[in-house]
């Protein structure tokens, strides 16, 4: 479902600077961001604040209860989203890895009740300045990396084919360009793109390590993203200056 993709992505980019700050650590980040996503997406079910327990008060394989910050649940799909505000301060590995081993260690332990879902897993900040190492990481685990300053496959497919859209024919040009990066988008997603139900699978009540069924490069995608990003900002631009000319 890119549109959780789309929607988080629009609130880093675009809708928290418009908000009010609140007098707390994180100055309402968590807060704000949970109601704009629900209100977007109307998920079944949302966890409570601080909740210790996946939202479904489990508990852990290693009996250490960890908070994760929200977990939406959506027909057959669970969304996990870690929410940092970090202005300043980085992203680092030991967030993706310890992100990622909160998750683990609750899946590990409630396998069947978890594994008809598809999870997906989302970091989300404000930081306008991630460095790759950490985006790459997220690449090579499945992991949502939703940042102000780059968008993801899905959030740009989103976009990219409502560009296509709004784009009139004859502006064929750049109509061309637009057809031509939903075309790559899409053949990269399907190459690159996947999620935490994709690695961890269970059959015959056993836990399986799935195996891709094609090899990540987290450079080469990363190198792709990056192409594709400048080329729906050429395209978004340039569809812009003719409803500006036009107007």
């Amino acid at each position: 479902m890119v549109d959780v993709e789309a929607f988080s992505w629009l609130f880093v980019h675009k809708k928290w600077d418009k908000l009010r700050r609140m007098p707390i650590p994180d100055k309402g980040f968590e807060e704000s961001f949970r109601e704009y996503i629900y209100g977007k997406m109307h998920f079944d079910v949302i966890s409570n604040l601080r909740d210790m327990g996946f939202g479904l008060s489990y508990s852990t394989l290693s009996s250490v209860p960890h908070e994760l910050d929200i977990i939406c649940t959506k027909e057959q799909n669970k969304f996990i989203f870690e929410l940092k505000h970090y202005e300043t301060s980085s992203i680092t590995k030991e967030i993706i890895f310890t992100f990622l081993g909160k998750v683990i260690d609750y899946y590990l332990k409630n396998t069947a009740s978890l594994s008809p879902y598809k999870i997906t897993m989302f970091l989300v900040t404000i930081n306008r300045n991630i460095d790759d190492s950490i985006r790459k990481l997220c690449i090579a685990f499945g992991i949502k990396l939703i940042e102000p300053s780059l968008m993801t496959l899905g959030t740009m497919e989103y976009f990219g084919r409502d560009l296509y859209q709004k784009v009139p024919e004859e502006l064929s040009e750049i109509k061309s360009k637009a057809e031509t990066l939903v075309e790559n988008i899409s053949t990269l997603r399907e190459s690159s793109d996947y999620s935490f139900s994709d690695l961890f699978r269970y059959k015959d009540e056993k836990i399986e390590i799935g195996s891709l069924s094609f090899v990540i490069n987290p450079t080469e995608t990363l190198n792709k993203i990056n192409e594709y990003y400048d080329l729906f900002e050429t395209v978004r631009q340039a569809w812009e200056s003719w409803k500006s000319k036009r107007n």
